[in-house]
């Protein structure tokens, strides 16, 4: 019985700090895109496990507003402490405003830098997103993206 508390106890330690592997769980605050037009939004990043996220942002821009979602693998940068990179991808659902009436669907790439400041509650990302319209009419454009977060665990 010893033997299997003491197994228990280390296999739960194991689990237990590989969840926090991560400098921070959850952050909100907010995301900018420049480079296909003004893009803005509240956004949520989440770190599910050592090497996973979900990111959401509402955007606003001329014209409308946007549902974002993308899941990206991640990874820390040896020597950086604080610092992973991270690449991925998801859509961004548009809805048109005013005379913009329509509704839009595009596909996103995600790559880039993720910090998460040692002595405060402030994570800054940085990012290169391509989008991909898909419909209702096709293009694509390449974007810079810019994530100032407050980390709340």
């Amino acid at each position: 019985m010893k033997k299997v508390s003491v197994l228990l106890f280390a296999f739960l330690f194991f689990v237990v700090s590989g969840a926090f592997a991560q400098n921070y769980g959850t952050a909100i605050g907010a995301k900018f895109y420049a480079g296909n037009g003004s893009l803005g939004g509240i956004n949520v990043r989440h770190n599910m496990k050592v090497n996973s996220a979900l990111e959401g942002s509402l955007l606003f821009y001329s014209g409308g507003l946007g549902l974002e979602g993308l899941y990206e693998y991640q990874g820390p940068i040896n020597g950086a402490a604080g610092l992973n990179y991270f690449v991925g991808g998801g859509g961004v659902l548009g809805f048109g405003t005013n005379k913009n009436s329509g509704t839009s669907f595009s596909l996103r790439l995600t790559g880039g830098l993720d910090y998460k400041f040692a002595d405060a509650p402030i994570n800054v990302s940085f990012g290169l997103d391509p989008f991909f319209a898909i419909a209702p009419s096709t293009g694509s454009s390449l974007a810079v993206g810019i994530g100032l977060r407050y980390t709340l665990n």
